[in-house]
């Protein structure tokens, strides 16, 4: 006998082409679906009414637990499986989902921010001194992007605060002024719109970098109508800086109480998908970006995503976590709209990043 879930993931292929493609002897999963913001923007428990399994990302973890729309890892699987996935992942994936002693997804999808570039145009910055010397530059600012580009260079590392003050001084400055000399016509794209404008072969006026951008290996491979692009390391901020960083993207599979009738189901659909080597040979091959780490660390699926994943390994295991609490969501979006207000003003930037400040203490702590 068949059982049959439902599922919905995001509307890219790297999203749903995996899932797509992957099947499991006796358990039948019906993908939808949306847009990944639309996982914001509708309520998660009307989703959790209608699907078994959500992809979801870990900043709307502090939602998802607070409306009972996702269940902890620990009450569907084992404390033997969870431990060999935990092992797999690519960190820090794993820690990402674990909110109040618990898990709440299992990583499914990694991505960190990047440097993204055309390299039949140009060699990649390493650091953003070398960015303001190109002349062909794109910045990620919708959305969310422009405030999380501000936590990948200058996020707090301790948990204490939200950001690094005196590098989110530096930070914002910088982006200002790389933001002056950028190709601003194209400020509404999203990364993957980002992505799909380098991409374009034949224009030649396209800009030809983005200094920090969540990277897609699924556009490293040369098609009639796109170029392969390449990546580098996140550009550090200062010379002295070990490495560049950015901020944890990705996505985890969570299970709703929806299917707390199926668990055997769900565990033994989870178990084949997760296994190393459909992770190698299926989700990689069809332009998923695995959270494991095997193939992460595979030289035949590195080339044949023309040096994607050493080329960003590094500044991955560095990633900023962003938090998780109920109401981030929010704040984050708040964020993003402020950094974009100072691109494009003479505003004080330390002053901004107290006031940033101050208001996130309201929000995270009430």
């Amino acid at each position: 006998m068949t059982v049959r879930l439902r599922g919905l993931t995001w509307d890219h292929p790297r999203g749903y082409r995996p899932l797509a493609e992957y099947s499991c002897p006796g358990v039948e999963v019906e993908w939808d679906r949306q847009l990944l913001s639309g996982f914001e923007s509708t309520p998660l428990m009307e989703l959790a009414e209608r699907y078994d399994l959500l992809v979801i990302d870990h900043p709307g973890l502090g939602a998802a637990i607070e409306a009972g729309a996702v269940l902890p890892v620990e009450d569907v699987f084992s404390a033997e499986d969870l431990a060999v996935w935990q092992s797999r992942a690519v960190q820090p994936t794993w820690e990402s989902y674990q909110v109040d002693g618990h898990g709440w997804a299992l990583p499914l999808d990694a991505a960190t921010q990047a440097c993204l570039y055309r390299p039949d145009r140009l060699g990649p910055p390493t650091t953003w001194s070398e960015v303001l010397e190109l002349s062909s530059v794109v910045l990620c600012v919708a959305g969310p992007h422009a405030g999380l580009m501000l936590l990948g260079m200058a996020g707090d590392r301790t948990g204490e605060h939200l950001l690094d003050r005196r590098r989110a001084v530096e930070a914002l400055e910088v982006l200002r002024a790389v933001w002056s000399r950028s190709e601003q016509a194209f400020a509404d794209l999203d990364p993957i719109g980002i992505h799909e404008l380098l991409a374009v072969a034949g224009r030649g006026r396209e800009p030809a970098c983005c200094p920090l951008v969540y990277s897609y290996a699924y556009y490293g491979r040369t098609t009639p109508d796109r170029v392969a692009l390449a990546w580098s390391a996140a550009p550090r901020l200062r010379a002295d800086d070990a490495v560049g960083n950015g901020t944890l993207g990705g996505t985890g599979l969570a299970v709703t109480p929806r299917a707390y009738s199926k668990v055997l189901a769900v565990t033994k659909y989870v178990r084949g998908l997760l296994d190393v080597r459909t992770q190698l040979e299926l989700v990689s091959a069809v332009g998923g970006q695995s959270a494991t780490a095997a193939v992460w660390e595979s030289e035949a699926v590195d080339r044949a995503w023309n040096g994607h994943y050493s080329a960003t390994l590094g500044t991955l295991r560095t990633s900023y976590v962003r938090p998780r609490f109920d109401g981030w969501i929010g704040f984050q979006d708040e964020l993003s709209e402020r950094v974009r207000e100072l691109l494009d003003s003479d505003d004080d930037p330390a002053r901004a990043v107290d006031r940033i400040e101050e208001d996130y203490g309201k929000v995270r702590h009430g």
